[in-house]
Parts: structure tokens; C-alpha cells; sequence
């Protein structure tokens, strides 16, 4: 979803062969209500509320599933059998990192489990910067591995996964849902979630990655931005607070790097880049404004994809971290 930025037609060419390839969705929204600088105190006030609500507008009669997720949220997916049953007791340790030559589990097999529920809601795991100041070169899952401790207590925040059959609306905030018939998500184990947490904190089927800071320079970044759905600002005490509980060490990211997207990212990068600089050759030409920056060209694809997974992912490796615009399951 593309709230009136200033370069849409440099977003569209950037964007244009993930588009064909049915891999991302593109929308464009110059209604002044949906991004204006004059917002209320409600989440269906702001933009990320807007977005989401609109996705469901547009996506409910095509799609089974749709993860409500940001950039920053990787999905993980652990293990896709079926579920023993439901426990309160913690979930074991995550597993040592997947080699590569090991079949990974599929997300659609996992969602085939709980589809008697009207959404399931992922535990996250916060991270930090990993030392990194400025952005690494590296892809996000290989370049931080700096996580929360299990016991941290912002990991019972939850981001769901809606059937889309049965969801109505957004709700008070990105993590839950109202559900036709007031129906309520659930966790991996099958438990009722409570509002946008969920206990006990669980990660041995799924997992949300929330790499929340990344870099120092990205976090100033994100800053200067604002946030996208409230009024709570990020300021370098909020950095602190997050990079310093970030004390363990997850080696999962970069396992799952290699396994899925390490021989790919360097084509793909290629290709942004190569859009970005015919971009600004026909800005150039054309007498339009200065030339886009190599690293934001970069990370254009990322931000200016939709801020929800839609589709189907059924002949895909699962396991393969899933992010915004990724297909799920149709």
C-alpha cells in the first residue's frame, strides 16, 4: 500500500517485475484521510490501521490466510505436523539452526491444522542491532542474531495470522482482530489468545521475528519517520532499551538465509539497483527532481511492499522466512 509518496512512478518500475511475477501487490492511496499529518488517537486512524483494514476489504473473497506483518517480522515456520495437544507448560528451547539440505517445514501444512480457528497469533522475539551502526551489507536475517532471552517480556506480544473468511476488522491495534461471530485467534498451542498477547509464550511451530532496531542509522531513520500506527514516538532510550535485551544469541536467521535467499540475493539486488539508476536516468532526462540514493533504491522494494502476506504457498520450501506481500496460501 503506497500512501501518496512522492516517487510513485519510480516505486511502480521498481516494483514492476514482482508485480507480474504475482509475487507483490501494489496500491496506490492519495486520499488525504489515510496519511495525513492530523490524526486521531485510534489505530484505524493511522495508516498501518488504514492498511490493514483495506487489505481485508480487498483480499477476503481471494485468499484463505493473510499475515498481518511488517517489514521488519519475519515469519518462521519450525514445524508444520500436527499439534499435540493443547498445553500450558513452556514450549522446549528452539531448535539448533536447519541445515540447508534438511526439508524445511511448509506453512500451509502448518495452517491446515487450525483452520477450525479464525486466526492464529505468533509470539514474537525481539532483536537488537547486533553492534551494527550503519546497515550491513548482508540480508536481515543473516545480520542480526542478537535476540530477546525467552523469558523477555515483550516476546507474549503476538502479530496473527487471519482466516479470512472470518475476520471482520481491524482491531484496537496491529496484533488482533475482530472476527464475525466474536470468535477469537488462537496460539500455536491452541490456546485462546488475550488481546495482543498471548501466554504462555510459545515458539517451537512458528515464530516472529521482529527485528525492531536493525541498524543504528536505520533506527534514526525510522525515527525522523514516525510511526505508522500510534502516537508513541521511538526515541534512543527505546533503542537502548531494546539492543541491550537483546542478549542471546538465535543462529535460526542465518540458517534459514543460506537455505532460502543467499544464492538469490545477489540477482535480486542487482535488479534493484539497476531499476533505481534507470530511474534516475529518466528523472535526469526528463529534468525531474535529484537522483534516488543507491541504498534508499535498495530498500525501496522492501517499503513499499504491502504490509500484509496474502496467497499460496503450497508447492514452496516452507521454513523459508515469510515476509510482507509473500504468498501463504489461497
Amino acid at each position: 500500500m503506497d500512501y501518496n509518496s512522492s516517487r510513485p512512478l519510480s516505486n511502480m518500475r521498481m516494483l514492476l517485475p514482482f508485480i507480474r511475477s504475482g509475487l507483490v501487490e501494489y496500491h496506490y492511496d492519495a486520499d488525504p484521510r489515510h496519511h495525513s499529518h492530523h490524526r486521531g488517537g485510534v489505530f484505524a486512524d493511522y495508516s498501518q490501521g488504514t492498511a490493514f483494514q483495506r487489505c481485508i476489504d480487498f483480499a477476503h473473497r481471494d485468499h484463505m490466510w493473510m499475515a498481518f506483518i511488517d517489514a521488519d517480522e519475519y515469519l518462521i515456520v519450525r514445524d508444520s505436523s500436527p499439534p499435540h495437544n493443547s498445553s500450558t507448560a513452556p514450549s522446549p528451547p528452539p531448535p539448533p539452526p536447519s541445515s540447508a539440505a534438511v526439508p524445511r517445514p511448509n506453512i500451509s501444512a502448518l495452517l491446515a491444522h487450525y483452520e477450525q480457528y479464525p486466526g492464529v497469533g505468533v509470539n514474537m522475539r525481539y532483536f537488537g542491532s547486533s553492534g551494527h551502526v550503519q546497515r550491513p551489507t548482508g540480508g536481515t536475517l543473516e545480520a542480526y542474531t542478537a535476540c530477546s532471552p525467552a523469558s523477555a517480556w515483550d516476546n507474549r506480544h503476538i502479530k496473527t495470522i487471519a482466516k479470512m473468511s472470518a475476520v471482520l476488522a481491524i482491531g484496537g491495534n496491529p496484533h488482533e482482530f475482530v472476527y464475525i461471530g466474536g470468535g477469537s485467534a488462537v496460539n500455536e498451542l491452541g490456546l485462546p489468545v488475550q488481546g495482543p498477547q498471548s501466554l504462555p509464550v510459545s515458539w517451537s511451530r512458528l515464530a516472529l521475528h521482529h527485528y525492531v532496531t536493525r541498524s543504528l542509522s536505520e533506527f534514526l531513520a525510522k525515527m525522523r519517520r514516525g510511526p505508522g500506527g500510534s502516537q508513541n514516538k521511538r526515541t534512543l532510550d527505546w533503542f537502548r532499551a531494546y539492543d541491550g535485551n537483546a542478549t542471546e544469541t538465535c543462529g535460526e536467521g542465518p540458517a534459514l538465509w543460506r537455505a532460502c535467499c543467499a544464492e538469490r540475493y545477489g540477482a535480486l539486488r542487482a535488479e534493484w539497483l539497476a531499476a533505481a539508476a534507470r530511474g534516475r536516468a529518466q528523472r535526469r532526462g526528463s529534468g525531474g527532481g535529484a537522483a534516488l540514493a543507491g541504498t534508499e533504491g535498495d530498500t525501496l522494494v522492501e517499503r513499499s511492499a504491502s504490509v500484509a502476506s496474502t496467497g499460496s504457498a503450497g508447492g514452496r520450501a516452507a521454513g523459508e522466512a515469510v515476509r510482507p506481500a509473500r504468498r501463504l496460501q489461497s
